[in-house]
């Protein structure tokens, strides 16, 4: 009997160690999240008629962002809810109490390509698993402005300008 409930033990800790906990991902439920969303640009997504998707990167707490991989993807509501997402609830593989995610919005229905705007800000949020409600992802109340990401070639352009203006001073 002992030996059937120690490996029953051993079972539980190993199903535990890959659990998947799931937290919503929703910017606006009143009164406690209230975040909408805004480009660097002035363009509030979901205001005008482009299209904005939004990818969560994330790992369990305490992960490398190296290990991160793509969790969810959602994209804005329209007209008066302009700047807010369709909510989603995300899965984070090996995370079983918490969860760090970050943001980044790209043009159109895919995440490939350049994002046109990231967050440097890492979100920390519960989450639960399987039979337990999943919670909300604590995103606040104060509006969240996505910084624009520079296209590598203007980052290039820029960098071959600096390279030869120093390259013309140091030959003079």
């Amino acid at each position: 009997m002992k030996k059937l409930i120690l490996a029953l033990a051993a079972l539980m800790v190993s199903l535990a160690a890959y659990g998947q906990g799931q937290f919503v991902f929703n910017n606006r439920v009143p009164p406690d999240i209230n975040a909408k969303f805004g480009l660097s640009t002035g363009v509030t997504p979901g205001s005008d008629a482009t299209v904005y998707t939004v990818q969560l990167l994330g790992g369990p707490s305490g992960s490398a962002q190296s290990t991160w991989t793509e969790i969810g993807t959602t994209t804005f509501r329209t007209g008066n809810a302009a700047g807010y997402v369709n909510p989603i609830t995300v899965t984070v593989p090996g995370a079983t109490t918490s969860a760090d995610f970050k943001l980044s919005v790209f043009t159109g229905t895919s995440t490939t390509g350049t994002a046109l705007g990231t967050l440097a800000t890492v979100f920390t949020t519960p989450v639960a698993i399987a039979p337990n409600p999943p919670p909300n992802a604590p995103l606040g109340t104060a509006a969240i402005t996505f910084s624009a990401v520079p296209e590598p070639t203007t980052l290039a352009l820029g960098l071959i300008g600096v390279g030869s203006l120093l390259f013309i001073r140091r030959r003079k």
